[in-house]
């Protein structure tokens, strides 16, 4: 058999792969602590330049600087112009803000999103982001307390006449625009939602923003009492929830941690998406063997205990313990700061092959490694063909000295698979030299296969396996 290959650089690749989530997982909302009491916020000036009604306090720090406009606008709500409550509001406005800004895996938006109908989630822009050659929809898909999260890295402007419409119980107080410099809202343009700027916030004539303008470092200007008046509630605490099928994003109770598809296998790499699932995220630094509480976290799969590789609000990277084989259907809670959620059930099966993707999707780079070395057989560092390659992936099935439910597998002796799986590389069978547990390591497969002389060069070649007639999804490596 050809040696194992790859072990030493997995912890790298293992982190990664451990704390990676799907297309756009499920948020929760952005903690704003005494700032969700303000409708306007700003570190050096709020000014209102003609009459209307703002509902909700109005708050400068460090500055003191406050416009009422002429006539004054209306304010239902208390002034604190300077002080220690805006002070402490802008101090939670930047917990809030840097919060919003390091929620990871973002589906990348760019430029114009006018015309658009999103879902919620996390969605990024690298640089500025407008709403202008149409309006913007919001579709909550039935969940009330579904967030949307837009981290834009400079300015975002809405022209005039535009708006963000809210559809299927989508709530402006379940919105949040993490905003890198400052937003501009244009004559009569609507907007909802929180809008925490690093800079400023300027609301044009009769333009309506139903929520928050909260500036850090900067003014906010309001033409003619543009505020929508209404404040918005901090969004409440809720009990823990896990997803059942049809819901937000369309995913099941527990899932593939590889491919993010049902059933899961005993003793694999399972993702579990909801919400309010942890309190805060975990760091990726795992630690082994693995704990079964993390985040005031902690889930029963089963009447078992399920150790954890990542935590966060939205979603739990768990390993499904290994007495739950030969179970068709058990049941899965999680239970955070004492709160149980919801029950949903966990299907499993005896195999369920997944193969890990560089980004966490499921698709494209494969987590495939050329051997022996720690070089992902990618764009700019191929494999040869005749050359061997480590394929990461989960869900296999049992295995020879199998380890206990959250305790690495053993270098000697190995943990072989007890069925091999079959690979095919650019629609070719390869040579399988070991199929097993990847050492030191929990739920993690490493199959080393030989990559076929006769398969056609690319930078795209598909790689997909089978094991025991259930085939995995396809990922893709660089040959040369």
């Amino acid at each position: 058999m050809k040696k194992l290959s790859g072990c030493v650089l997995l912890p790298a690749i293992y982190v990664c792969l451990m704390a990676a989530t799907p297309g756009n997982a499920a948020q929760t909302a952005v903690v704003l602590g005494s700032t969700s009491s303000f409708v306007a916020l700003a570190g050096t000036t709020v000014t209102v330049t003609g009459a209307g009604t703002i509902t909700g306090n109005i708050g400068i720090s460090p500055g003191s600087a406050y416009v009422a406009g002429t006539p004054p606008v209306t304010v239902v709500g208390t002034i604190y112009a300077g002080g220690p409550v805006a002070a402490q509001a802008e101090a939670d406005l930047t917990t809030a803000f840097n919060d919003a800004a390091s929620r990871v895996t973002p589906v990348i938006v760019a430029g114009n999103i006018g015309g658009q109908t999103l879902t919620a989630g996390l969605y990024k822009s690298t640089s500025s982001l407008a709403i202008s050659s149409g309006d913007l929809t919001l579709d909550a898909q039935g969940v009330p307390s579904a967030v949307f999260i837009f981290q834009i890295a400079s300015t975002f402007t809405m022209t005039s006449g535009r708006s963000v419409i809210l559809a299927n119980g989508a709530s402006a107080a379940n919105i949040f625009w993490q905003v890198g410099t400052s937003a501009t809202i244009g004559t009569t343009a609507v907007v909802h939602g929180n809008i925490l700027a690093a800079v400023s916030i300027s609301v044009l004539t009769g333009a309506t923003l139903n929520g928050r303008a909260l500036a850090q470092s900067g003014a906010v200007t309001i033409d003619t009492g543009g505020l929508n008046g209404v404040a918005l509630p901090a969004a409440s605490p809720s009990s823990p929830v896990i997803f059942p099928a049809g819901t937000t994003n369309n995913y099941t109770a527990t899932v593939n941690g590889a491919n993010f598809i049902a059933p899961v296998v005993a003793g694999s790499i399972a993702a579990v998406f909801g919400s309010n699932l942890a309190v805060g995220q975990s760091s990726s630094q795992i630690a082994i063997p693995l704990v079964t509480t993390l985040q005031q976290s902690s889930v029963a799969i089963g009447g078992l205990a399920a150790p954890y590789f990542f935590a966060s609000p939205g979603q739990l990277v768990i390993q499904i313990p290994w007495e739950l084989a030969g179970q068709a259907q058990v049941a899965i809670t999680a239970t955070v700061a004492g709160v149980t959620s919801n029950i949903q059930a966990a299907v499993l099966t005896a195999y369920a092959p997944g193969i890990f993707s560089v980004d966490g999707s499921g698709g494209g780079q494969g987590a495939i490694l050329i051997a022996p070395t720690a070089v992902v057989a990618k764009v700019g560092t191929p494999v040869t063909r005749g050359q061997y390659i480590s394929i990461f992936c989960t869900g296999l099935g049992p295995v020879s000295n199998r380890p206990a439910t959250g305790a690495a597998a053993l270098d000697v002796p190995l943990s072989f698979a007890a069925n091999t799986p079959t690979v095919d590389i650019g629609g070719y069978p390869s040579t399988v030299t070991y199929a097993g547990l990847a050492p030191t390591l929990v739920g993690l497969y490493q199959v080393n296969v030989q990559v076929p002389a006769s398969v056609i060069p690319g930078n795209t070649v598909p790689v997909v396996m089978n094991i025991a007639g259930v085939t995995s999804n396809t990922v893709t490596i660089a040959v040369q």
